[in-house]
């Protein structure tokens, strides 16, 4: 077998391999792993060969979803253990990969389809002048990070599934698997922090206890499962022998969720859950195994219910024991009301350094926790401008097309949409602004392919070529 011939067949067993669940399943292991060891810079080593690989094997960048999804969960740690040059050498094998593929792959052609290109990129715009002509207190710096980290890194991950995405495999599946298994994988990390302060001794009923993943703290991990449950009702409607282990896993999501002592993750689960079990009612009305496994549950709630219902009332009312003012979100809020009033324009900008609490500076972000008063506060109406565009954008493509992905992933929306009224999900572009515009880019791909084929341009090689060509010509 000849060189080209053997790298021929390699290039199909990977990319038979990265559509599969068993690849999704793999890179949650692998995160998994890589979490357990609380190596920030291993992991990232290995995180980046993998994706150095896939990026130069495989042109569909639809497996990318997965493995950015799962990616930051490896982090295990509050602070960078290494130097900055050792975490760059770790990343030379995905950029090497990114490098590679943009040149040699065929891009698909941006069409009329791209519904949410030019909202994205404006609120990219609207996040870059925020701040403009403001007397309030800011960190240029922190604020033109911010800028990357909320608006340009989704934007481009979006880009990149949008320009070399293909139809090789059922994406309402296939995104639905990377949602149950990112869940599982998250439940998985939750359930080993809480065995590990119950062999210290501390007692996680208590509202004292905050469970923290690394990667996630205990609002960030719960937006996550209220993200990731809807999808776990998808396979339920789709065969009935999903039914059961997608219960059970939605219980174990569940107890996670309570025992994070969110009072908003809490309220929004619970109508997340309500709104996932009329979705797969409606899609099951007439399936009798599903009404005779809906009875089943019924009843093992209600018996759950009683044997724990003590322990559960504890918990619940540790958690809702104070009220929202010690959580000081209501001074936060008069704080944003107040930035808009001063600069209604543009706001207090994204590096906006804040009055009322230093607390909230979340990884170099003043966080006001609420996308309305985040808006409005840091971004004036510019931003509530750009942001409204975004949202018709995102809830156009979602209900252009009422396929079952796209009613869990509305699902879905409902509680990370009512949560980050009160929290700050909305503006942390990893993990969960970065899931959404990569959905988004499926969805749209979707559309695309169900009208008759996603329309190819030319690769980088061939448009250098081109160049080339006629600039010979001129010369000659």
């Amino acid at each position: 077998m000849s060189a080209a011939a053997l790298w021929r067949r390699t290039r199909e067993v990977i990319d038979d391999f990265v559509h599969s669940r068993l690849y999704i399943a793999f890179i949650a292991v692998v995160a998994y792993v890589l979490w357990t060891g609380e190596n920030l810079l291993a992991a990232m080593a290995v995180l980046s060969v993998i994706a150095g690989i896939i990026l130069i094997a495989v042109r569909d960048t639809v497996p990318l979803v997965p493995f950015v999804v799962m990616a930051p969960c490896v982090v295990h740690i509050s602070e960078m253990p290494a130097e900055l040059w050792q975490f760059a050498l770790a990343i030379i094998p995905v950029l090497a990969g990114i490098v590679i593929h943009v040149a040699c792959y065929r891009r698909n052609k941006i069409d009329r389809g791209a519904i949410n290109l030019l909202p994205m990129a404006a609120f990219i715009l609207a996040l870059l002048v925020s701040g403009a002509f403001s007397s309030a207190p800011q960190d240029d710096m922190m604020g033109f990070v911010n800028v990357l980290y909320v608006g340009v890194l989704p934007f481009i991950l979006y880009l990149f599934v949008r320009l070399y995405g293909e139809e090789k495999c059922r994406y309402g599946d296939y995104l639905a698997a990377t949602m149950v298994i990112w869940g599982m994988l998250t439940a998985a990390q939750a359930f080993t922090v809480f065995a590990g302060a119950l062999a210290e001794g501390v007692d996680i009923g208590s509202n004292s206890y905050v469970p923290r993943l690394g990667w996630g703290n205990s609002n960030v991990y719960p937006t996550v499962l209220m993200m990731c449950m809807p999808f776990n009702f998808y396979y339920m409607r789709k065969n009935a022998k999903w039914l059961l282990p997608a219960i059970a896993l939605t219980a174990a999501e569940f107890v996670c969720t309570l025992y994070a002592h969110s009072r908003g993750a809490m309220i929004f689960t619970i109508l997340v859950l309500v709104a996932c079990v009329i979705a797969v009612t409606v899609y099951n009305r007439k399936n009798p195994h599903y009404w005779a496994v809906f009875a089943a549950v019924a009843l093992g709630l209600v018996v759950t219910l009683t044997f724990f219902w003590d322990r559960i009332v504890e918990v619940l009312g540790n958690t809702f024991s104070d009220k929202m003012q010690s959580s000081g979100r209501d001074y936060l809020y008069i704080e944003a009301v107040d930035r808009f009033f001063e600069n209604p324009l543009f706001g207090a900008g994204m590096g906006y350094l804040g009055f009322v609490n230093k607390l909230h500076i979340e990884s170099g972000f003043y966080q006001l926790h609420s996308t309305v008063f985040q808006t409005i506060g840091t971004m004036g109406l510019v931003g509530i401008a750009a942001m409204l565009w975004l949202y018709i954008a995102r809830y156009y493509t979602v209900f252009s097309r009422l396929t079952p992905l796209n009613v869990f992933f509305f699902v879905a929306m409902i509680g990370f949409e009512g949560y980050s009224l009160v929290n700050t999900s909305t503006f942390t572009g990893l993990p969960c602004l970065t899931v959404i515009y990569m959905f988004l880019a499926v969805m749209e791909l979707d559309r695309s392919a169900q009208k008759g084929c996603i329309l190819l341009g030319r690769t980088l090689k061939e448009l250098a070529a081109c160049g080339g060509g006629r600039w010979k010509k001129k010369r000659a």
